[in-house]
Parts: C-alpha cells; structure tokens; sequence
C-alpha cells in the first residue's frame, strides 16, 4: 500500500469517527476554555470578603478559628484552615463537607458554603467530566468522555497524517500552515482553517489529551508508573479519628512554628498557608504555597506532632516517587497551571482552538455527506 492509498484510509476513519465524537469533543474542549481562569475566579470571589484592617481586635487565632468549626460541627474532626498571606483576607476553613468563609477579625460567618462562584465551576467540572449525569449514570458519562477522548487523540495523529502536503515544498508548507487573505468559497475557508489551526494547536492539544488519559484508564498509570518502574499506588482507605483529643499543642503555636519554617526556607512570600487536622491522629498538617494553587513545586507539606509541637516531617515534590512526580505534572500539564497564569492562557487558548477545529470539521463532514447522498440519487436508476 503506497502513503496516499494510507493518507485515504486515514482520512475516511478520521472522517466518521470525528462525526461520531464531535458533539462530545466539541463539549470537553467548551467547557475546558470555561475552565481557563477557575482557580483565578474562585480567588477573586473571596477577595470580595476581605474586612478593613482592625488594628485594635487583631486577626482571630487558629484556634478560635478551630473552636468556630468544632462548636457548628461538634461531631466533625477533619478539618482544614487556610490563611491568606493579605491583610483583611477572609478566612476560608472547613468543617468535613461544611464550608465557611470566617471574619479575620471578629470570627463572624462571612459565608457558609461554597458561593456562587464555586457552585457555577462545580457545574462546569461535572459537564465537562460527566456530560452532568449524577448518581449511578455518572459512570455512563465519564465513559462516554473517557472513550470520547480516546477518538479524540486518533482525530489529532491521524489529522497529521492527512495534513502532510503532497509535495514536500517550502511553497506547500506555507500553504498549509499559514492563513490566507482570500479565498474561494466558504468551503474552501473551512477546510484551510481546520488544517492551519490543526497543526498548530496539535502538539498541545495532544498533550492535553494524553495526560487526560490518566484521569479515566488505569492501564494509562500503569504505563506512566512503569516508565519509572513503578507499580500504580494502592489506594489504601484508611480510619480517620473521631476526635481532636490527641491534639495537646496549641494549633495557633503550630501556625506560628509553620511561618517561621516558612521564612527559613525561601518561603517567606507564601501566598496561602492550610491547616489539616483531623486526618492522621497526632498530626498536623501545614500545606505552605507561593502560589494561589496547583503549582506543586511552589509548594510544600510540613508535618507536626501535635502533642509535642516538633516537626514529625517534610514532604516537598522532589521528595514524591519519580512516577508520582509524573503524575503531579501530568495532572497539571492537562490544565496548563503547571506553567502558572501563561500556561493556563495557552490551554484555553488551544482549547478554543479545539472548538474551531470541531466546528468546522463537523461542517465539512456535514458537507461531504450530503454530497454522496446526492451523489447516491443522481447514480440510482
């Protein structure tokens, strides 16, 4: 079989399969561009609680923090704290499933649940995973996504295939790879817009499906964890205490100890400090990062005895398995954050980009088959 009978194969399975997918790809590349900016609008919606600085009350302590929680959720031990390294920052902390938003200054309910903001990306993480199906169809929608972006990685390499030009010139590389001024008809735009954006957004979108994989396919960690050769963690479940009757220091002394192990080591700018009890008896945990979220090597656990006070221990990225390390970047090359704020631009960017290429293959498809209808009537007796 010579390449062009191959490039023909390829084209009419990168034909059907991209009308089979199309509603569903177009759908995980929308709500992906919805996405771009989440951590970004979630932050900005808490800064709208941020209270006047009082200078005479000062900031509440961990521990009343703490006892606010303890005393809405008397039976609740896990819970999480976090401070915002911004003065009048709102104190967003949470009781188990039970989430409020706390006055710096008096301990006064800013917010109880997540807002507005918060419900509308939760809307659009389970649309873009799920399609919004709930309870035991949620199953039924993530494989539909899951296979969905499957055809979607075949749509890019075996739109590579059939991008590559006759001839290989400068002439036709230029002709397919950049934009023209005019064209023939609107069938002609279409078509030359699905290959120049589908080159270019190719190597990203490719990587975005890849890591995308990991999320639905365990034989997809298998093969990251064996590159390093490693097996897929076990996903161990364990008790967590019922009490906090374990914890003797004082979790404001703890916060104070966190800050200044921040400031040792090259933390002294964090951005947002959270407190977990509640998990592990005995422990507490301090997540210290520099960013506003999903930047893991801007951020590190530290681990204290809580009935001591003394650092039980440290946990960086670097300190993660080599495969656990590719996960974390996999998990965040998928949503561009691993490159911070240009990184997320690039995967929104390319996601738009995403929907062009769907919308104007799905036209195209629509095109070409109408065509062979017509085709089918004229060639019928």
């Amino acid at each position: 079989m010579n390449f062009s009978a191959f490039k023909r194969w390829v084209f009419w399975a990168h034909f059907f399969a991209g009308l089979f997918a199309s509603v569903v790809v177009f759908i995980m590349a929308f709500t992906g561009v919805l996405l771009t900016y989440e951590r970004q609008f979630k932050e900005l919606s808490e800064m709208a609680y941020s209270q006047t600085i009082d200078i005479e009350k000062g900031l509440i302590s961990t521990d009343e923090v703490v006892s606010i929680l303890r005393n809405k959720h008397p039976d609740e031990a896990h819970i999480f704290v976090r401070w915002v390294h911004r003065d009048g920052a709102a104190i967003p902390a949470w009781a188990g499933e039970h989430s409020y938003l706390i006055h710096p200054y008096t301990g006064g309910v800013l917010r109880e649940g997540q807002g507005v903001v918060d419900d509308v990306f939760h809307v659009i993480t389970d649309l873009h995973r799920y399609l919004l199906l709930e309870g035991d169809y949620q199953f039924i929608g993530k494989t539909i996504t899951a296979y969905s972006n499957l055809i979607f990685i075949f749509l890019l390499l075996s739109g590579l295939v059939i991008w590559f030009p006759k001839r290989m010139s400068v002439k036709c590389l230029k002709q397919q790879v950049l934009l023209r001024q005019r064209y023939i008809n609107t069938h002609h735009r279409r078509r030359h817009w699905h290959f120049v954006f589908g080159i270019w957004s190719m190597p990203f979108l490719l990587v975005i499906g890849m890591t995308a994989t990991l999320f639905y396919f365990e034989w997809a960690n298998k093969v990251l964890y064996t590159m390093y050769g490693e097996d897929v963690p076990a996903r161990v479940k364990t008790e967590m205490p019922l009490t906090l009757d374990a914890d003797v220091v004082s979790y404001d002394d703890l916060f104070q100890k966190a800050q200044q192990h921040a400031k040792e080591n090259g933390y002294h700018d964090w951005y947002s400090m959270w407190m977990e009890i509640g998990k592990e008896e005995g422990i507490a945990r301090f997540y210290i990062d520099k960013s506003i979220g999903h930047r893991q090597e801007l951020a590190y656990s530290l681990y204290f005895d809580t009935r001591s006070g003394e650092i039980a221990r440290v946990l960086r990225k670097a300190d993660w398995p080599k495969g656990s390390q590719a996960w974390g970047t996999s998990r965040f090359l998928h949503t561009g954050e691993y490159f911070g704020f240009v990184g997320q631009t690039l995967a929104g960017v390319f996601s738009l980009l995403c929907c062009i290429l769907v919308y104007t293959g799905a036209l195209l498809g629509i095109q070409r088959l109408i065509y062979m209808y017509k085709q089918r009537k004229v060639n019928t007796p």
